[in-house]
């Protein structure tokens, strides 16, 4: 038996001293795990994108619904969408009330975009709402009508067809005025996002900027709207002072009836009519 043993042993050393030089020794727990995966082969995780330029490519298009991410657990979801006519920021005070709870807006001005984190109902709403707001300027026909209002004494002559409805409203509101006559009647053609201007009768001018028209009620927003009466100037030239200043919302083709300012001390006061119409593109 001794000599088996012995007989053992040296064929082991023989295969020991038979293994190539510089071969490292495995453990039987190495040997079991197998070998290493390579880096080709592993799943890597998608690197974070903390820069604006890493957004995803927007889409294409005025309206358009917005690159749709999928919904991760949770029920939220993203949308990035890309504005062409409209304002970042305008855009973004339009969409806040929308806004759940759970969601986030990022604003990126330069590149026109927003990027919208929310729950799948309220990203619904938010897409129909910038569809129908990043749209084209609207072109919008703008009407003003000046009259003044007297009283104390018979009327001078008859309205004038043009203020004859004007007039009836009028006096449903009020009987103290009796006789109504035409100072001026003008209309110009006026574009979203741009002032206009317009002279109406002989000392009167008109100054405006359509702010905002809105498709889906049909409102058209003036911001400013002001009404400036012309002044004599000793230096010579035309000088107008400001009569009335305001912000207007307006429906479409529908009149709108101010009044514009009141004599002091005196039976006269001066009315304002306005109609904006919304050109069909």
């Amino acid at each position: 038996m001794r000599s088996t043993a012995v007989a053992a042993a040296f064929v082991v050393a023989l295969a020991i001293l038979a293994l190539p030089r510089g071969l490292p020794a495995q453990t039987a727990g190495e040997a079991a795990a197998g070998p290493a995966p390579s880096p080709s082969s592993t799943e890597q995780a998608a690197p974070r994108q903390d820069s604006a330029d890493a957004e995803a490519a927007p889409p294409a298009g005025a309206g358009a619904p917005g690159k749709r991410v999928p919904v991760v657990p949770g029920g939220i979801g993203m949308r990035v969408y890309n504005l062409r006519y409209k304002k970042v920021d305008d855009t973004y005070m339009l969409i806040s009330p929308y806004v759940g709870p759970r969601g986030t807006v990022k604003v990126q001005p330069s590149q026109r975009l927003l990027t919208v984190i929310d729950v799948p109902e309220n990203l619904q709403r938010i897409t129909g709402i910038i569809g129908s707001y990043d749209v084209p300027p609207r072109s919008v026909e703008v009407q003003v009508q000046l009259i003044m209002a007297s009283s104390g004494g018979a009327p001078a002559a008859p309205a004038p067809p043009p203020i004859r409805g004007v007039i009836d409203r009028l006096t449903a509101l009020s009987t103290r005025w009796n006789d109504y006559r035409l100072v001026g009647n003008a209309r110009v053609l006026g574009t979203e996002g741009e002032k206009s201007s317009l002279r109406v009768g002989d000392d009167y001018r008109v100054d405006f900027r359509i702010d905002q028209v809105s498709d889906e009620t049909r409102v058209i927003r003036f911001k400013p709207f002001e009404l400036q009466r012309k002044e004599p100037s000793i230096e010579g030239g035309e000088r107008y002072t400001p009569v009335m200043n305001t912000v207007l919302n307006l429906r479409d083709s529908q009149l709108f009836i101010v009044g514009a300012s009141k004599v002091e001390a005196s039976n006269r006061a001066l009315f304002m009519t306005i109609t904006a119409s919304l050109q069909r593109p």
